[in-house]
């Protein structure tokens, strides 16, 4: 699905399996149970290790060594990196042959490289388990106005002279939560500018009391609308949706909540195949 211009892939299903690819990017963030689609991505991000979004890691590593596809780069919460790989040691034990990967630790306030004009961005989140969200910040750069007028050579001249000849803007393209607490709002609000947001938002309803939901870690519907005022950004796509719900419900309760919104509100899909929907209808 392409939500604000954004190549947005993956599926996600409270429980069972989350995983969000962002092919222009090369990036995904969690890996649910291994999906073929990631193979063709270099950059991994798991929020925490819960099973449902990072369970399928071994798995997808030893398949791109069958493959012959290079090792990718794992960013994961620094204090859960060691008992990661020593999860996949063992592994190895297991199998009889080393796996490739590259385990990169991360913390809040860090910036890491996925190309030159883009970074990922840690942030913390607040779940049951030692746990971050990823921002991706892109940055763009501008020609200073005073120089519009200067010639392609002098401008050369003048940036291998050291002078900084553009303006940089950097803007938050997207960010994604992994299962936390509402709060993350509050606490993290430049999440609030993202163009697009990745939210969890597990339960909806009654079928699951508010008390639990948060015992759990996870976000219900009926504390996140009192935030959406909040948003600032172009569309919130909501994840990790529950088993208790079918799509079909899903989108009979939010029906009324999307109408309302000055913002794109998105499903994600809930299974692997499934159609991305959005729930309020797009502007004429």
């Amino acid at each position: 699905m392409r939500v604000q211009g954004l190549e947005l892939d993956g599926f996600s299903l409270g429980g069972v399996e989350t995983c969000v690819m962002l092919p222009e990017w090369s990036l995904a963030v969690d890996v649910g149970r291994a999906p073929r689609g990631l193979l063709s991505l270099s950059h991994l991000a798991l929020t925490h290790a819960h099973m449902d979004h990072a369970g399928g890691l071994p798995y997808h590593l030893a398949l791109r060594q069958l493959y012959g596809v290079a090792a990718p780069a794992v960013y994961v919460p620094a204090q859960i990196a060691r008992d990661l790989e020593a999860l996949l040691a063992a592994w190895d034990k297991l199998q009889r042959y080393e796996s490739q990967l590259r385990v990169c630790p991360v913390e809040v306030g860090g910036r890491y490289p996925l190309r030159r004009d883009l970074e990922l961005v840690p942030f913390r989140t607040y779940h049951v388990v030692p746990s971050f969200g990823y921002s991706v910040v892109e940055t763009r750069r501008k020609l200073k106005p005073e120089l519009a007028c200067k010639p392609g050579p002098e401008l050369a001249a003048l940036k291998a002279e050291g002078v900084e000849i553009t303006n940089a803007r950097q803007l938050t393209r997207l960010s994604v939560t992994g299962d936390t607490l509402v709060e993350v709002l509050e606490r993290q609000p430049q999440i609030l500018e993202s163009d697009v947001l990745v939210l969890e938002c597990t339960f909806l309803d009654a079928k699951k009391r508010l008390s639990d939901s948060r015992a759990g870690g996870h976000v219900h519907l009926d504390e996140l609308r009192a935030q959406l005022s909040l948003f600032r950004g172009g569309a919130l796509v909501l994840s990790h949706v529950s088993q208790l719900y079918k799509p079909a419900e899903v989108d009979a309760v939010l029906a009324p909540l999307a109408a309302a919104l000055p913002f794109e509100l998105w499903a994600m899909p809930t299974e692997e195949g499934q159609p991305p929907r959005r729930l309020n209808a797009p502007e004429p």
